[in-house]
Formats: structure tokens, sequence, C-alpha cells
């Protein structure tokens, strides 16, 4: 890249894509004395525009690359309509923002040094899935939706976060947290760019009362490329065990007693939510500091091999596509 220079601009009507429409790429580009820049490089997706500013300096060695990406308000129904979300019923937007910087010759290796921040913030709407697995796990209505495979009404969104503080290459949630009419999602765990694996814990707490609620975990893990969700996890092993102990010394209404959920959920407030703040800055309804969000690390260190800590945090099932 240090013996020539180049300077390119690039558009691109349509893009061929399984899953998600993307259009009119526009793409410029210079290369200066080994300091590649594309900026911007701006595409349509999903009814919805991504601009980007891209920098890959070789003069430095390791190389210094800069990544930054930001994606304008766009409809969740047609963002994610190839993995079971339902445009029709979807009102939802998504909007967010990636900012990292790392070193390496590779794209691997700048984002397995990387230092930054990852945020995605949903305002109010509605989601409607058609897949159950991408339902909140509410024993008492999970069974309907797994076997009827629909949901016969939208999730209601107040407004949600998914972001994460990146250190070295390793992303932790900060927060991950969706206030819904009926839960209030939240997450911890994170990812790893170094070997692209993923352990996160997360769970739905409801705000009102359920009487067979799981409250149980779901993980979130597997690699980027094969991620893989598990809902049956210690906790909900356990309270199935308590539940049958429970049965057995007592009464059959007394195991049901195990998967009570009396919901004491806090509502967040929606402020911090949506200015896209970190774990620290948020707050209930009543203004009282949050404790049940990630700190900005993961919940258990890294091993020597770079392997993302195994999440320790309760999990339960959430809306799955996050």
């Amino acid at each position: 890249m240090q013996r020539f220079d180049a300077d390119l601009k690039w558009t691109i009507r349509t893009v061929r894509s399984r899953r998600v429409p993307i259009s009119n790429v526009a793409l410029t580009l210079a290369l200066d004395h080994g300091k590649l820049t594309l900026s911007p490089l701006n595409f349509a997706m999903a009814r919805g525009n991504v601009s980007s500013d891209l920098l890959f300096d070789t003069r430095q060695r390791p190389s210094l690359v800069r990544y930054d990406i930001r994606l304008s308000p766009t409809p969740l129904g047609r963002l994610l309509a190839g993995w079971g979300v339902a445009e029709a019923g979807t009102t939802g937007t998504v909007k967010g923002r990636v900012q990292l910087t790392g070193r390496g010759d590779t794209i691997h290796d700048s984002l397995a040094t990387s230092n930054g921040r990852m945020a995605f913030i949903l305002p109010a709407g509605s989601l409607w899935t058609k897949n159950a697995q991408l339902a909140e796990l509410d024993i008492g209505t999970f069974v309907q939706k797994m076997f009827e495979k629909e949901l016969k009404e939208p999730v209601r969104i107040n407004c949600g976060l998914i972001a994460f503080t990146v250190r070295g290459g390793v992303g932790a949630a900060d927060p991950v947290l969706i206030d819904t009419s009926k839960n209030v999602v939240t997450g911890r765990g994170g990812f790893s760019f170094r070997n692209e694996g993923v352990d996160m814990a997360v769970r739905a707490d409801a705000k009102t009362f359920s009487l067979f609620s799981g409250q149980s975990p779901v993980g979130i893990t597997g690699t980027f490329a094969k991620p893989g969700i598990d809902p049956i996890s210690g906790d909900l092993l356990a309270r199935a065990g308590a539940g049958l102990g429970l049965a057995v010394v007592a009464t059959p209404l007394a195991g049901v007693l195990a998967f009570v959920d009396v919901g004491d959920a806090k509502a967040a407030a929606c402020g911090p939510v949506l200015a896209g703040a970190r774990a620290s800055a948020q707050r209930t309804v009543k203004g009282d500091k949050r404790d049940d969000v990630g700190r900005g690390t993961t919940a258990k260190a890294e091993d020597g091999r770079g392997n993302p800590g195994e999440a320790k945090a309760q999990r339960k099932k959430f809306l799955g596509i996050f």
C-alpha cells in the first residue's frame, strides 16, 4: 500500500443479499503514501441509511485502524424480516453507532485489539414475531406460542438500548436494557473479537404478577458465525427441582410456587436509554440507580487464551433477535 497512491469513486445500485436488502452504495477511496481512507462509505439498508468513515494507516506498524459506522433510524420489520419478524405490526425502529480503534494488519487483528463503543437505540414501537424462539419466555404463554408459531399481538417496546464497551477486543454489555409493556429485559456478559466467541446472560423480569414464569436464563453462546441459544440453565433446573421437592413434601400446588414471579421489575427511565448512556447512568422511572445492568466488564475475566468468561448472571428468555 505504501508503493502507490490511488483515488476511486464507486457507486453500486443494488447488492444481492439473502436477508437484508442493500442498495445505493457510494464509496470514496483515497490512498496516500500508505494511508487508506474509505470516507465516506454509505449505503441504504432496509429503508435506513448507513454512513461510515474507515481509516487504515499502514505508515504505523502495526497498522492503525479506525471504524466509525452510523446507522440512521431503520424500521425493524424490514431489517429483520429474514429472521422471522413480521413487517405488518412491527413499528419499532433502531439507530446506532459503532466507534472502534485498533491496531493490526488484518481486519481481525485490528478488531482483536480494538477499544471503543457500540450502541444501538430502540425508541418506542412494537415488534411482532412469527417465530416462537424470538418471543419472551413466560411458560404460561410460551407453550401456546410454541405450538401456534406466532404471536397474537405485538411486543410493545417503550425504549431499549443494546450497547457494549470494547476494551482490548473484548466487548462487555454496557448496558443491554430493553423496557417493554410487560417486562424489563437486561443482559450481562459480552463477546470477544479475539476468537469471535459470544457468552451472554439475558433475562426478562415481569412488571406484573405471573403464576407460571420460568424466571430462567437464556444463554447466548457460540461464535459470530454460529451463535446458539440455551434457554435451559442451572437456574431453571434448580427452580424445577425446588418445585418438584415442594410438590413431594407438600402438595402439587406448592410446587407451582417455585415458578411464581411477583412482578417487581422496575421500569426503566427512557431518557438515559434513548441517549445511549452507559450502565452507570441508567435509572428507574423513580430516579433510582439501576443495579441490574452490566457495569462495563464481563461477568468473568477472560482466560489466557482470549476466551470470553462464562456469564454468571441469571438468564431468561428475551427477544432473541437482539
